[in-house]
């Protein structure tokens, strides 16, 4: 049964804020800073390569190298944890992504650009292996959910300020420089100035090695005896990273092309969805812990299908910004609480590996997806990859439900049946 609602969760909430341990502090720090990088690029780079010349498919091409380059780091990051400290893999990782970034700025040859996003893909894997073993480390039980929601809301908040920055800075470059495509690049290269604060910040994070951390189990032995649990866990984000990943990237375009919004409007639509989502991911604890974290997982992102369908018939931009909006809120008010499910349903032994290994079904599925995506948009228009889209989010969430219907955990505290693995 779910836990009793308390009168005074709030003040409960705020004193578990009080006692995040201050290595989480900086981590959410540097987590921001990282994630203004990567959201101003998101944000403009699909509009700086139509500025340029290059059709949708090639820019699918760009975006599916950087996922391509995460997966393929995202094991051998997953090892170095026991070799490499959470400081200086998060340093490297934060420099890694901000001369990717720039890299793409400076060249012209398509398949160099690639590889620039192909790198940036890299480096990122690091932060996203060891940040939620180093959260399950830093954290107790009675935060733990409050901590991986505002690791999430940091990055939805730089989300907010970069792009409304983003879109106000190329404003004015443009005027500056009276050149769009220069602005485009003035714009990024501030951004991937942000991911060496980020690394300054992660500086400050313990240097020594951490037993938790430690891939005791090698991935084969893992799947071996873990292999049914973690293809139940990971399946069906599987299935959501192939959805996501045939749209969620051309979101930008699909406003500059059928709305003929400027690169100003669409940061700040950006900015207004970034609000919402944090809206959504503020309340995800306190829905886990009232209705448990399977429950909340599915509701939302079944929640958030009729909007997606929205966004696919409809051509009036009121309707489009509020269904953008919704859908942004509840599809990812989950995803905080999808993380924290996986890293309680495995050992502390397992936790790196199993990160790892979710990393890399997330990031297949984007690589897989994201330049099919580019090619039907570029063919055939957002309505089929949107349609796709909310095929392939339905599938997920009727099989998250059937897994672990009866395996449910509230927030803070494991259900009869479940068995901690701490």
């Amino acid at each position: 049964m779910p836990l009793p609602r308390s009168s005074h969760w709030f003040d409960e909430y705020l004193d578990n804020v009080r006692k995040i341990s201050t290595e989480s502090w900086w981590f959410l720090l540097g987590t921001m800073f990282v994630s203004l990088a990567w959201l101003t690029f998101m944000l403009l780079f699909n509009l700086y390569m139509k500025e340029r010349g290059y059709p949708e498919g090639v820019m699918g091409q760009v975006l599916s190298a950087q996922s391509f380059g995460t997966m393929a780091m995202a094991v051998p990051a997953a090892f170095l944890v026991s070799r490499l400290s959470a400081r200086y893999a998060l340093m490297l990782s934060s420099i890694g992504v901000a001369l990717g970034f720039t890299w793409v700025t400076l060249v012209d040859a398509k398949g160099i650009i690639i590889a620039a996003s192909f790198l940036a893909g890299a480096m990122v894997a690091f932060s996203r292996v060891y940040s939620s073993p180093f959260l399950m480390k830093y954290t107790s039980s009675s935060e733990r959910s409050i901590v991986f929601s505002l690791s999430f809301a940091a990055s939805l908040g730089s989300g907010l300020i970069a792009h409304l920055g983003a879109g106000t800075l190329h404003t004015y470059f443009t005027a500056l420089s009276g050149s769009a495509v220069t602005a485009y690049r003035w714009v990024l290269w501030c951004g991937a100035g942000c991911g060496l604060f980020g690394a300054l910040a992660f500086s400050r994070l313990p240097s020594g090695q951490i037993s938790e951390w430690r891939v005791r189990t090698p991935v084969h032995q893992f799947l071996r005896t873990k292999g049914p649990l973690f293809f139940r866990l990971v399946f069906p984000s599987f299935l959501v990273g192939l959805g996501a990943g045939l749209i969620i990237p051309f979101l930008n375009l699909y406003f500059s092309d059928r709305f003929g919004l400027s690169t100003q409007t669409i940061g700040i639509y950006y900015a207004m969805v970034q609000g919402s989502m944090i809206v959504g991911v503020m309340l995800g604890p306190e829905l886990a812990r009232r209705y448990g974290m399977v429950r909340t997982i599915v509701i939302s992102e079944l929640s958030s299908l009729p909007f997606m369908a929205i966004l696919a018939f409809t051509h009036d931009l009121t309707l489009a910004t509020f269904a953008f909006l919704a859908r942004g809120a509840l599809m990812n008010l989950g995803v905080p609480i999808a993380n924290n499910y996986l890293m309680e349903r495995v050992g502390a032994e397992d936790r790196a590996t199993a990160n790892s290994m979710s990393l890399l079904a997330w990031t297949s599925s984007w690589a897989i997806t994201t330049a099919v995506g580019g090619w039907m948009i570029e063919k055939y228009g957002y309505e089929p990859p949107l349609l796709a889209g909310c095929a392939l989010y339905i599938i997920s969430s009727g099989l998250y439900f059937y897994y672990f219907r009866n395996e449910e955990i509230y927030a803070g505290r494991m259900s009869p049946g479940i068995v901690d693995p701490e």
